[in-house]
C-alpha cells in the first residue's frame, strides 16, 4: 500500500479446477487498514488497494 507497510496481510481466494481465470487474492494492510486486491497473473500480479494514497488525520 501507499503507506509502504512491508506486511501486508495476504488471504489466497478459492481456485476452482474449472475456473478460466486466477482467484483475486484479498490484501489488508494491517498498519493503515487498507483493503484490496490482488490478481496472480503469469508474468505480472494485477494490485489494487480501495485507498490509493496514505490515511490522513493518522499518527
Amino acid at each position: 500500500p501507499r503507506c509502504g507497510c512491508p506486511e501486508v496481510q495476504v488471504v489466497a481466494g478459492r481456485a476452482s479446477a474449472c475456473a478460466p481465470m486466477p482467484v483475486p487474492e484479498a490484501l489488508r494492510c494491517p498498519r493503515c487498514e487498507n483493503t484490496g486486491t490482488r490478481l496472480p497473473l503469469h508474468g505480472r500480479p494485477i494490485v489494487r488497494w480501495e485507498h490509493e494514497g496514505p490515511s490522513e488525520g493518522e499518527g
